[in-house]
């Protein structure tokens, strides 16, 4: 495997934020294969139209739960949303025993995930209507969801030079040790099959819309441009499978 390259970018608005990006995969092709091949989280044991959605979201900070509960009941129906009627009945959430809230799950998947032969289309019904807007999915699916297989780390635990704390926020392909417990049990074919890292465009252009919202215009910039250096100076990184 090649080794993993870094580039770190303080904040221009605030000196005690600085960002960590995983050069190596945002240099990659890596592409969600979403119906083209991947086999879900639970290959051979589930419907691929779960793909990794198998678990339910979980909802963080910046996770609106009333916006989603307004979209399936003003925007989405039985037409676009396999399970719109038992959302509707039962509600969208549940809570796991650590009281954090997350999609329920129906018969094996989120209960946003359409199933393989439905007539709305397979997949989130929420990328779906995102899509049907014109909008970018992203502004309709919990953060969780739009952001893999990206991922953020926050580490208040940094001092800058003045001595005072720094925050750092790492910015890296979503690998199975952030799962938590249990990563290693499941079918992850965003990172560890090399069928998924083949993209037109580096992730870092594919993904420029989410990489802009978990870091702002400013970060992304700054970051577009060194590695477009990159590019120009070696080409396209050669990005390994995470194993």
């Amino acid at each position: 495997m090649l080794e993993r390259e870094w580039v770190s970018i303080l904040d221009p608005e605030d000196d005690h934020v600085r960002y960590t990006f995983d050069v190596s995969f945002l240099l990659s092709s890596y592409s969600c294969i979403y119906g083209a091949g991947c086999e879900g989280v639970n290959p051979g044991e589930q419907d691929p139209a779960i793909g990794c959605c198998g678990h339910g979201a979980y909802l963080n900070d910046d996770d609106d739960a009333d916006e989603l509960t307004r979209l399936v009941e003003e925007e989405l129906d039985p037409s676009t949303m396999q399970f719109h009627a038992k959302a509707l009945k039962k509600g969208l959430f549940t809570t796991d025993e650590d009281g954090e809230t997350l999609t329920r799950v129906v018969k094996g998947g989120c209960i946003f995930a359409n199933r393989t032969g439905f007539e709305g289309g397979i997949g989130c019904a929420l990328h779906h209507l995102a899509e049907s807007k014109g909008e970018h999915h992203s502004f309709h699916k919990p953060t969780v969801c739009w952001q893999v297989p990206l991922h953020r780390t926050i580490d208040d635990d940094h001092l800058g030079n003045d001595g005072l704390p720094m925050q750092v926020h790492t910015i890296a392909a979503y690998e199975r040790g952030h799962w938590g417990e249990g990563g290693a049990e499941f079918g992850w074919w965003c990172l560890d099959d090399d069928t998924a890292f083949v993209g037109a465009n580096p992730v870092y252009r594919s993904m420029e819309i989410e990489l802009r919202m978990m870091v702002g215009d400013a970060i992304f910039d700054e970051l577009a441009g060194f590695l477009d250096g990159r590019r120009k100076q070696s080409g396209r990184v050669a990005f390994l499978p995470i194993v």
